[in-house]
């Protein structure tokens, strides 16, 4: 009789374990099933996300602007007629669709647009700053008097300071002697650019100033400093 009850309760204990069992690899059905389904929707979205950045890496926006961008690195800036002429050879409506896309895509923010009376043109603002950009669609355009006039507009607005007549040979301008003394002549009869004075420190260094920004006095005083005084008194 005790073994009966001995085999009873091992058959109980053993329904028991069976039960357990079933209710542990149960929950591990649901676990596993969950997990996958997890998986499935990360790896969905991965894929996702893969498929949008290889479409985003290869559409001719992220091309065109790419260029745009190398090319600022280098402190040039693309018009856009250089984009429907070889190696892109884009057509019009293909390059209007493109830079529609580059104006109104986030990703893109950092491309900007100076337009130029010949052309427009494009640079990226992490390397190539507005003035910048704009300096060089004046001297791309050869107007050397709007050139000149701007730039020593902006030295005496900004700074502010008379501007050196010889920084116009030096980058990005590198005008000719000549160029710079045509310009010169044609800013002084010029009614656009009656505001542009010549003045000079007393041992004969050229610059030029805006009435609009400073007064005769100021700008020589401050030329005078920069090549003569303070190196008297340094």
């Amino acid at each position: 009789m005790r073994e009966s009850t001995e085999n009873l309760t091992l058959i109980n204990e053993s329904a028991v374990d069976s039960t357990v069992a079933e209710v542990i690899d149960s929950g591990k059905r649901r676990w596993i099933t969950v997990i996958g389904d997890e998986a499935g929707v990360r790896q969905q979205d991965i894929e996702s996300a893969q498929q949008q950045l290889a479409e985003q890496q290869d559409s001719p926006a992220n091309v065109v602007a790419d260029f745009i961008r190398q090319s600022s690195i280098t402190g040039a800036l693309v018009a856009r007629s250089m984009l429907l002429a070889p190696p892109y050879s884009m057509t019009e409506p293909d390059l209007a669709k493109v830079l529609e896309e580059i104006g109104h895509t986030e990703a893109f923010a950092d491309i900007m647009l100076s337009v130029g009376t010949q052309d427009d043109y494009y640079y990226s603002s992490q390397s190539i700053s507005v003035n910048y950009a704009n300096m060089c669609v004046l001297v791309i355009e050869k107007d050397i008097c709007r050139t000149i006039a701007q730039a020593v507009r902006f030295e005496c607005e900004t700074y502010p300071r008379p501007y050196k007549v010889a920084m116009l040979a030096q980058s990005p301008y590198c005008f000719e002697p000549e160029q710079i003394e045509a310009a010169l002549t044609a800013i002084d009869t010029h009614p656009d650019y009656a505001d542009i004075r010549p003045v000079a420190s007393s041992d004969g260094q050229a610059y030029l100033f805006s009435e609009r920004f400073m007064s005769y006095g100021k700008a020589y005083g401050l030329c005078e400093w920069l090549e003569v005084e303070q190196f008297q008194n340094p």
